[in-house]
């Protein structure tokens, strides 16, 4: 989960699977704000896939993604989606 207490924000444990996930879920905010497009989103995803480090450090990495993807993703989807039509 990566929404830890702001002590954990503030100094997060690595070793905790909810200050990991935090970690990298700021990354992706972190990125989108910059440029939030599906390109974004699209080179964010390519290296959540690219699997590194322990098991551990790739599930914290794709719970990131997919709570990264309800809350920035597909909110942005669906205002293109009002924007452009459905398929």
């Amino acid at each position: 989960m990566p929404f830890v207490t702001q002590d954990h924000r503030d100094e997060p444990d690595l070793t905790i699977p909810g200050d990991l996930c935090y970690v990298f879920y700021k990354e992706l905010v972190d990125q989108w704000k910059l440029s939030p497009r599906w390109t974004t989103a699209d080179r964010l995803y390519a290296c959540v896939r690219v699997v590194e480090g322990t098991r551990g450090k790739q599930r914290a990495k794709e719970l990131a993604w997919q709570v990264f993807f309800q809350l920035y993703v597909m909110p942005y989807e669906l205002e293109k989606r009002a924007a452009n039509g459905d398929i």
